[in-house]
């Protein structure tokens, strides 16, 4: 007869049970917004540029909706990191958001899924299913996470030490000391031309080529990991969710670390990774994370 578990074993198979649900759920979620936008996409009318258009911009909302609601659901049952110092932004403060969301962000990020879509044409090898399209998505979201991890950390710090940069371009965005989702897209237009379509496209150019299916995972995946970093949320989620097992490693960053950012702006420049603030001698470890975060 075989010895029953242990106390301790039966601990880490709960904890490791709890942690695949996590990554589980996370992920489905992220890749049900991908299939959402696939579709949506999929009912343009190609010979017709507004048509084209209106439908990714109709995603990009879908997208970026989708994943303020899902994290406007998690702050109902979760802690927030520095508790009462974090207030919500004012009706007001959230009425201005909202117009920069559709006035400005989306069509950004369109420019951005039309840079993708231009320098990563369908060809034969693309995928027969969606899960094979996820499998090799995986990897290659990994590279071009890094390299556009790169281009964000020197933009994002340019925008911080060239005073002209900051007071014009990126002080928006550090209107909020204590960030929310919502607060997550206070940033004007070419803030986020210099930070994101730049970086993006810089990715596109260098990193591996994708196929439909992936560049949708890799905008939703962005999208998810942007508000999460906004959030402020004391949760245990990391920045590459994609890879459950590089979460165990030093280089993913946790809400904590952006959201320093916010409180100590010479620190923790980039978003995806602590890779380029760590060899660049500007990271900071939060003190005030919780043991419920992990």
């Amino acid at each position: 007869m075989l010895p029953l578990p242990t106390c301790m074993q039966w601990a880490n198979m709960v904890w490791l049970l709890r942690k695949i649900k996590f990554y589980v759920v996370i992920n489905s979620f992220i890749c049900a917004i991908a299939a959402a936008t696939i579709w949506l996409a999929a009912q343009a009318d190609e010979s017709s540029l507004l048509s084209v258009l209106a439908l990714r911009y109709l995603g990009v909302v879908v997208r970026i909706f989708s994943v303020l609601a899902w994290f406007q659901w998690i702050s109902s049952f979760k802690d927030v990191i520095h508790g009462e110092k974090r207030s919500a932004p004012s009706p007001a403060q959230n009425r201005r958001i909202f117009a920069r969301i559709f006035c400005i962000v989306v069509p950004t990020e369109v420019i951005s899924a039309s840079i993708g879509i231009y320098l990563n044409p369908p060809s034969d090898a693309d995928y027969w299913s969606y899960l094979e399209a996820y499998v090799y998505f995986i990897p290659k979201s990994l590279v071009l996470e890094v390299i556009f991890d790169f281009f964000h950390y020197a933009a994002h710090y340019v925008c911080h030490v060239v005073p002209s940069l900051y007071k014009h371009v990126h002080k928006r965005h550090h209107l909020h000391l204590h960030p929310t989702p919502l607060s997550t897209y206070e940033q004007d237009g070419v803030d986020l031309v210099l930070t994101n379509v730049l970086p993006m496209t810089l990715a596109f150019l260098l990193g591996p080529s994708v196929s439909p299916t992936q560049l949708q995972l890799v905008l939703a995946y962005k999208t998810y990991v942007e508000i999460a970093g906004h959030s402020g949320l004391d949760i245990k989620g990391f920045s590459f969710p994609q890879m459950p097992l590089l979460s165990s490693s030093s280089i993913c960053l946790r809400v904590h670390d952006h959201d320093l950012h916010h409180t100590h702006p010479n620190y923790n420049f980039a978003k995806r990774f602590s890779l380029w603030d760590k060899l660049f001698g500007t990271f900071k470890a939060p003190t005030t994370v919780s043991a419920a975060a992990y």
